[in-house]
Parts: C-alpha cells; sequence; structure tokens
C-alpha cells in the first residue's frame, strides 16, 4: 500500500451540521475519527478546507488554528468571507497561525464579483508564497477565474469536487460531458490549476451509487485535459459519511479501467504530497 494525502477534509468543532454527526444519536470528535482513519488507510497529511458560513461552523477559523498545534497532519486553509475585503493584513496573520491558503467558496454573481475586487497585491502575495487556494464552486462561476489567473497565471488553484458538473444519473456521451465541465476545463490551460476527484456523492444521482460510474466520463476528461498529475484524491470527510464508507473515496479509482497504477498514486498521494511541501 502506497501513502495516501488527503486534499479535501473538514474539521468541525461540534462535528459536520449538515451530515451524519449531526443526526440524533451520533457524535462524532472529527479529528479524532480522522486520525484513527488515516493510520487504518495510510493517510499521511490532510489539506483541511476551513469553512464558517453557516452558524453550525462557528469561528472555524480559530479552532483550525488551534489543531493545527496539535496534529502534525493538518494543513488547515483559511475561510475567507468574501462580503469583507480580503487583505494581506489578513493573510499574513493566518500565515503566523500556520494556515498554508485559504478556503473560497463562489456561488453568487457577488461572490464573483467579489473575486473581481480582490486586489493584485494579494493575489501575488499568495502566488509568492504557493498558498493553496481551495474554492468550491460551480456551472460559469467558474469563468471568473480565468480573469484572475490570466494576471496571476502561477496561482495555485484547486478545484473542488469536480467542479461540481450537474448529477448524473447514466453517464453522459462526449459532447454533454464537454458541456458540463467547459468552464473548469477552460481552466487547464493554467499549469498550477489542479482538480480534486471528489464529492463524487455529489454529482451521482443516487449519491450512494458506488462506484459512481456515471461520474467516470467527467474524470475520463479532467485525465485528457490535466493529466494525472494535476488531478487529486479528497475525500471529503465527514460529509462523505451520509454517502459512502471512507475507504470508499479512493478505492473507486481501482475500478476506472482508464486510470493506471501509476495515475492512481499520482491522484492518491504524490500531487498533494509535492504541493505541501512548496506551500506556505
Amino acid at each position: 500500500m502506497y501513502t495516501r494525502n488527503d486534499a479535501h477534509i473538514h474539521l468541525f468543532e461540534n462535528g459536520y451540521g449538515n451530515s451524519f454527526p449531526s443526526r440524533p444519536g451520533v457524535t462524532i470528535a472529527e479529528a479524532d475519527c480522522f486520525e484513527t482513519l488515516r493510520k487504518s488507510f495510510g493517510v499521511d497529511q490532510a489539506l483541511v478546507v476551513g469553512y464558517a458560513g453557516k452558524p453550525f461552523a462557528g469561528d472555524n477559523n480559530a479552532y483550525l488554528a488551534r489543531v493545527v498545534q496539535e496534529r502534525n497532519w493538518v494543513h488547515p486553509t483559511a475561510y475567507i468571507d468574501l462580503a469583507m475585503p480580503l487583505t494581506i493584513e489578513d493573510l499574513q496573520r493566518y500565515k503566523d497561525d500556520q494556515f498554508i491558503g485559504i478556503s473560497l467558496y463562489v456561488f453568487s454573481d457577488q461572490d464573483v464579483t467579489a473575486i473581481s475586487k480582490i486586489s493584485d497585491e494579494v493575489w501575488q502575495w499568495l502566488t509568492m508564497r504557493k498558498w493553496l487556494i481551495s474554492i468550491n464552486s460551480t456551472g460559469n462561476n467558474w469563468t471568473a477565474w480565468q480573469h484572475v489567473l490570466e494576471r496571476h497565471s502561477k496561482l495555485c488553484i484547486l478545484v473542488s469536487h469536480l467542479g461540481l458538473p450537474p448529477k448524473m444519473s447514466d453517464p453522459p456521451d462526449a459532447q454533454t460531458t464537454q458541456k458540463h465541465m467547459a468552464s473548469v476545463l477552460s481552466l487547464a490551460r493554467f499549469d498550477n490549476t489542479h482538480v480534486k476527484l471528489s464529492g463524487f456523492y455529489a454529482v451521482t444521482d443516487p449519491g450512494h451509487n458506488y462506484p459512481h460510474e456515471s461520474a467516470w466520463p467527467y474524470v475520463k476528461a479532467l485525465l485528457n485535459e490535466f493529466g494525472s498529475s494535476r488531478l487529486l484524491w479528497a475525500s471529503d470527510f465527514s460529509p462523505h459519511l451520509d454517502w459512502l464508507s471512507f475507504p470508499q473515496t479512493f478505492a473507486l479509482f481501482e475500478q476506472m479501467p482508464f486510470l493506471t497504477d501509476n495515475d492512481r498514486q499520482l491522484i492518491e498521494g504524490k500531487n498533494l504530497a509535492n504541493l505541501l511541501k512548496h506551500a506556505g
């Protein structure tokens, strides 16, 4: 078994509030739980995606600043509220707290506008430090990054959950795949843009339909455009627990006949390890 590195997990002080951990009778100490999962399944490091967009999340950044002191496998990204201007002073404070990137959620016209207003000085700061920019978004909202990357092509962008294309109950044909993935595939020309192969439950119908064959054409399209060196496995712990077991989040790659053993080693671990080595 080779070493894995997880490109997208969440850790909340009181558990994820919209999923399995919030159900009656369920209590999960998420950091402790992931600690056992990583030991069982050979996960060395994890990129922790900050999120504080709903009341249950509270001040997730402050919590992650404490967790990173206690667990050497934690590499946190700071949640950025796009309703507030992002400044270099903010970034320096996060850096002092051992964050190695930022987490952005871009789902509205207002969010897209906010991205366009972030200063070039901020993007330059992020570029110089090779910080990882984890982005949750969907549809045409991905085109917002074309304008940013044309000015700052070395920014390290991580597209979450395949870019959240439409849910499919059957594998789409080539034309439909290209249509659904066009905005994400257009970012492949920027060498530091990567895509997380995660959240398959969110792009297949039903979400528990392992091994998610209806999403395989999306993965093929990403492989063709980005190559296996820019694709990243990510479990999406703990939200995935409503749909899948933890090992299923990476075991599905063994089912994909178009991925080689070398592809899987890159996707499941080596690519993220290389990014983490340089971030900071």
